[in-house]
């Protein structure tokens, strides 16, 4: 590679880092693409590596070749700017119509009120049911409460029941609404900011999903105000 490549890929890699992870995940299905590096540029094909996830959660190396149709004219600077910026609309279009905002959150909000007491509850019982099923003897809630064996058989029933139930409406909302808004609004899969939110929902359910339209809701509002 000649310098006055190198030269390219890098101004390539400062200036466009958003473009190069769009065209990851359009081109190459790489939704959860992190740190993206333009390593190598031909008139007939981008390679761009990258890693899924980030430093607080799993890093994994990869590398993906972009075909480019029709090939590019030249290597020059304009030449292939301009190509970027053409395949970019073409991806922030195309996932758009997929169900991409161009909204971004990027910060998480903690409980709130109610939401506070929600959470701790919620917590308390899975704790619970935690040190019941797997703690010593010594530490189980029904006997420290001296429950015996009638008494201590009908809080198990109750405590299991409430323990599952939450898990699978937790494991349901996860699934079917926090993921999907996550991915909507612009939240990279395996980024702190992403964990932050998944595992706020993992114990404390609908009221993550709550904060967070409301977020979106704010930015939605700011940006009226602005047009």
């Amino acid at each position: 590679m000649d310098s006055s490549q190198k030269r390219l890929l890098a101004h390539l890699n400062t200036t466009y880092p958003d473009t190069l992870a769009r065209l990851l995940e359009h081109h190459a299905t790489a939704f959860d693409a992190q740190q993206p590096r333009l390593t190598a540029i031909t008139p007939s094909s981008l390679t761009i590596a990258y890693t899924n996830g980030s430093a607080s959660s799993f890093i994994l190396h990869s590398t993906k070749n972009i075909p480019l149709s029709p090939p590019l004219a030249s290597l020059s600077l304009p030449s292939v700017e301009a190509r970027l910026l053409a395949m970019d609309a073409e991806c922030e279009a195309a996932l758009e119509r997929g169900g991409r905002s161009e909204l971004a959150i990027t910060a998480y909000r903690a409980p709130q009120g109610w939401q506070i007491i929600a959470a701790a509850w919620i917590a308390c019982v899975m704790g619970t049911y935690a040190v019941e099923t797997f703690g010593a003897e010594g530490w189980r809630v029904s006997g420290l409460l001296g429950l015996g064996e009638r008494w201590g058989w009908w809080y198990g029933l109750g405590l299991g029941t409430a323990f599952w139930l939450l898990v699978v409406a937790h494991v349901g909302e996860s699934a079917g609404v926090m993921l999907p808004l996550l991915w909507k609004y612009n939240v990279k899969v395996g980024t702190g900011l992403w964990w932050l939110w998944v595992g706020s929902h993992a114990v404390e359910g609908w009221g993550a999903v709550m904060r967070f339209r409301g977020m979106v809701r704010e930015e939605e509002e700011r940006r009226k105000k602005k047009e």
